[in-house]
């Protein structure tokens, strides 16, 4: 009987304590379901000054994937995004179909917005190459601009004019497998009205850091081109 009792007692304790251990994590959640949180700041205002980068000061006359002459001088007075890359490219085409297309998405209604995509392959890269990729993304070449052209002419203004790294062929088999044969630059540079860059952000790289740290790099690179398209 005592033996009983005892048993009882201690699926008695257990009981208690287990229903305890339930009730604190009941009220623990309940408690930060009502917390509010601090609203998100944005990362730039309205009235953040962007320091110039680079401006293009040479001109560079290149063809878009309808076949038509196309300046970069041409692009003065627009806010315009900007991002290397070649048609055969498999990091071009993540970064393009999904950080590039989600931007096109959310600017295109605005006339005094651009994107141009310039190719680094241009001996293979036509403009039959640009016309079917921007098919494929649903271009309007009004916005959207996919361009190639003279392939030293091209890869000099890249390196001389817009700073970025001479094209390198890849040695590595497996690496040019997954990652393209060509290594060149994948971030996207914001420029604003007067041919100046203002910004870079790489959506790769963030993207190697988690969904998160991609999601916050992206934000930052809308926002910014918001208030770039703010200021006259």
């Amino acid at each position: 009987m005592n033996e009983m009792n005892d048993k009882s007692k201690i699926f008695l304790i257990y009981s208690v304590v287990a229903l305890s251990c339930v009730l604190i994590l009941v009220t623990t959640f309940y408690i930060r379901s009502q917390r509010v949180l601090p609203e998100q700041k944005p990362y730039y205002s309205e009235d953040s000054q962007f320091e110039s980068l680079l401006t293009l000061e040479k001109d560079l006359v290149l063809k878009n994937q309808d076949g038509e002459e196309v300046k970069l001088s041409e692009l003065k007075g627009k806010v315009w995004a900007f991002a290397q890359f070649y048609a055969t490219c498999p990091m071009c085409a993540k970064r393009n179909s999904q950080g590039l297309k989600a931007l096109y998405e959310k600017f295109k209604d605005i006339p005094d917005f651009c994107l141009v995509c310039i190719t680094v392959n241009p001996e293979e890269d036509g403009v039959e190459q640009m016309k079917s990729y921007a098919e494929a993304l649903e271009a309007d070449s009004s916005n959207w601009l996919f361009l190639t052209g003279d392939a030293e002419s091209l890869k000099d203004y890249m390196v001389s004019e817009m700073k970025y790294d001479p094209i390198k062929k890849r040695s590595d088999p497996e690496e040019a497998a997954t990652k393209g044969a060509l290594a060149h630059n994948m971030s996207i540079a914001v420029y604003n009205r007067d041919l100046s860059m203002v910004g870079r952000k790489d959506l790769s790289a963030a993207r190697a850091d988690g969904d998160k740290v991609y999601q916050e790099v992206e934000k930052s690179l809308h926002q910014m081109i918001d208030v770039v398209l703010k200021q006259k």
